[in-house]
């Protein structure tokens, strides 16, 4: 058996065995069934190419190549499909939006593959060397080679705004997918030039394509095993086409090839260009390497700055760039994001995580990072039960802090929490985002630095200096935020003088028809639109009255001692016989608390209501309290149609925002009040189509 043959057939094995490992991994994930259907192709299209390369006569191996060619004219799409979902947080949405050019995409070879099949190959079959036929190529053939290089260029731009987006970590996990897809469908580019500009095929060149698979496999196998999932939360640059390296490679190489060629046949005609190409090929995919490269970027860094004697930091460019940055971000969590990148960057380590303190002083949430994200992170935060001692410690303790040799419990419930994220590094420094004389938040960084060097004086001087300005820049929001609540406070007051006014038309309204009722009594006509009037009427004033009247002045509160299972179970018994949903209760023991109990009931009805309207009548609901550290929290679930978290974070808890048809969006707003009155506060968790979870969080009584 011929040796590219073997290579084939063993590219073919790999492939195989990773198909399988990512559908064992996460089958229900499109990025990973994108990746799996792609593999399988790869997969099919050596194995047929093993086939060609073992047979002997002619019609054999022209009868192979047409099914080589087949499986490779449906790779494209199928990679095209994996390159715009992966490191996508909203892959679903993305998709959606290329619906209709994947479809397109996807179906565009088939014409050529199945009408004019029997037009791929034209001409002789000629025996070059052993091993190696070349065949020529009929127009058909020629156009699916046109369409290869153009979804291998689209591929490639897509994978490169991914890895020109992500930065530490999640470079770090997914550079070397990145870098074996890369290398495959740059590859192909060559091998499909190649084959426009002689229009003709050469077997022989094939085993290049079995290697590099083989080669690319191993890249794999390497990415998962620092990974264990293929979904990834990339925030994307807006980084376009006129940027876009993988675009200026591609043109650079076409044109190299195209002049090559040109010289070739006028010097020496005899002289072998597609070896000559292959070489500028390889050139142009070591630079894009080196381009990918935290290692070498570090390096020349160094280098400079011990043989020119230059500072390791500029440091007016760096402050200049933070804040560039950061001037125009109005969300706590994008100000995260830019300033865990831009940490990322200056100091050369992977993990940096941005971590914020709530109102109440004792949690911490993650903000941005970029090595933390998805589902998991939640479960991650509330690990943390030791924040309130941490968060003491760092508002004593200011300047960056080595971990190294101290014991501190919230890293080390944080590390157990998400062992996946932790598994080879853990935080090693930490540095409080302090401000105005209070904590606004907590930068943590991990030992995963770029050749793995330990943090010096001046890299610390410059973190300090970051965490600085990156507190100012958290402060001055958080004021922002506290002035924009009080405005929509008070323009909620404002807007229900309206609301008044209009309770006022409709008495108003009502006032007539008393007044004419003695003289009409007698019309039964009159009388029945004086029902409808009233009845309706009233209806409307009461809704109204009771949505708005509790919002005109603050909340006050009546403070006393409470059973708080008392109270939940008082509540529920009056909803019982009322409720379409199925109502379900898990009370544990919990200490009294010191709270205003019909304020509290006020909220848990809420609740309830809400979730009533949620399930529709077809749903449960489930209510439950728990005791926890030195709070108590009560929790209304139910499995009802859910919030996305673009409404959750944008839109939940203010004033007229609302996802039910006839609702006012107040009653959240004004249960947020009545909770952070009481020094506590209102968690959700939510999902479209997974139901809700709402936690009131109280302090004990003390």
């Amino acid at each position: 058996m011929q040796i590219s043959a073997v290579l084939s057939y063993a590219a073919a094995y790999l492939s195989l065995i990773l198909t399988i490992g990512i559908l064992l991994r996460d089958r229900h994930s499109f990025v990973h069934r994108a990746f799996a259907t792609g593999m399988f192709l790869f997969a099919a299209e050596e194995l047929c190419r093993g086939m060609s390369n073992g047979s002997i006569l002619p019609d054999d191996i022209v009868y192979w190549q047409h099914r080589v060619l087949a499986c490779a004219a449906l790779i494209p799409a199928a990679w095209l499909a994996f390159s715009i979902s992966y490191g996508r947080a909203d892959s679903t949405g993305v998709l959606s939006r290329w619906k209709w050019f994947l479809l397109s995409a996807g179906l565009a070879p088939i014409p050529f593959i199945a009408v004019f099949r029997k037009s791929l190959f034209l001409g002789t079959v000629y025996l070059e060397d052993v091993g190696q036929w070349s065949i020529g190529l009929g127009w058909p053939g020629r156009a699916l080679k046109l369409y290869s290089i153009v979804m291998s260029v689209l591929i490639l731009f897509n994978l490169e705004r991914t890895i020109r987006s992500s930065i530490g970590r999640m470079r770090w996990q997914i550079k070397f997918i990145m870098l074996g897809v890369g290398g495959l469908f740059g590859l192909r580019i060559y091998l499909a030039s190649q084959a426009l500009l002689f229009s003709k095929l050469d077997t022989g060149l094939g085993a290049m394509n079995a290697v590099a698979i083989i080669a690319a496999d191993l890249l794999f196998a390497l990415s998962l095993f620092r990974s264990n999932s293929l979904n990834m939360n990339v925030y994307l640059s807006t980084a376009t086409i006129q940027n876009s390296i993988t675009v200026i490679i591609a043109g650079i190489y076409l044109l190299s090839v195209g002049v090559l060629a040109r010289v070739v046949r006028f010097v020496d005609p005899s002289q072998s260009q597609p070896f000559d190409a292959f070489v500028v090929f390889i050139g142009l995919t070591a630079l894009a390497v080196l381009l990918l490269s935290d290692r070498l970027r570090r390096k020349l860094r160094l280098f400079v700055s011990q043989h020119f004697r230059r500072p390791l930091y500029d440091y007016r460019r760096v402050w200049m760039e933070l804040t560039n940055r950061t001037t125009s971000l109005v969300d706590v969590s994008a100000l995260s994001v830019a300033a865990s990148r831009m940490i990322c960057e200056s100091l050369d380590i992977l993990s940096v995580s941005v971590w914020l303190v709530d109102e109440s002083q004792r949690r911490l949430t993650l903000g941005g990072s970029t090595a933390l994200s998805g589902p998991h992170v939640k479960e991650i935060e509330k690990a943390g039960k030791s924040a309130p001692d941490f968060i003491r410690f760092l508002r004593e303790h200011p300047g960056c802090i080595d971990l190294a040799g101290h014991e501190y419990s919230w890293p080390k419930e944080i590390m157990n929490a998400g062992k996946d994220f932790f598994r080879e590094f853990s935080i090693r420094y930490v540095v409080g985002l302090q401000a105005g004389g209070e904590l606004i938040g907590v930068i943590t960084l991990n030992d995963d630095r770029v050749g793995r060097q330990q943090l010096s004086i001046e890299d610390s001087l410059l973190l300090e200096a970051l965490a600085a300005q990156i507190g100012s820049s958290l402060l001055n929001m958080n004021l922002s935020t506290r002035l924009r609540r009080a405005k929509e406070v008070e323009t909620f007051q404002t807007v229900s003088t309206f609301f008044v006014h209009d309770l006022k038309n409709l008495a108003s309204r009502l006032s007539l028809t008393m007044q004419n009722l003695p003289a009409n009594f007698d019309n039964p006509e009159f009388r029945g639109d004086a029902l409808r009037v009233i009845s309706t009427t009233v209806t409307k004033i009461n809704g109204m009255c009771e949505r708005l009247a509790l919002l005109k002045q603050n909340v006050e509160l009546n403070l006393s001692v409470c059973d708080v299972n008392a109270l939940v179970t008082a509540t529920l018994t009056e909803f019982r016989s009322n409720l379409r949903a199925g109502l379900e209760q898990s009370l544990r023991p919990v200490p009294k608390t010191l709270m205003d109990p019909e304020q509290i009931q006020k909220v848990i009805t809420n609740l309830i209501i809400n979730a009533n309207e949620a399930v529709n009548g077809n749903g449960w609901i489930h209510v439950s309290t728990a005791c926890e550290s030195d709070t108590v929290a009560i929790a209304v679930r139910d499995n009802g149609s859910g919030m996305s978290e673009e409404f959750i974070e944008k839109s939940l808890f203010r004033p007229f925002q609302t996802t039910k048809k006839k609702g006012l969006g107040i009653g959240l707003f004004h249960s947020k009040l009545i909770v952070e009155a009481h020094h506590g506060k209102i968690e959700v968790n939510s999902s479209v189509g997974a139901g809700t979870e709402f936690r009131i969080i109280l302090p004990l009584a003390t």
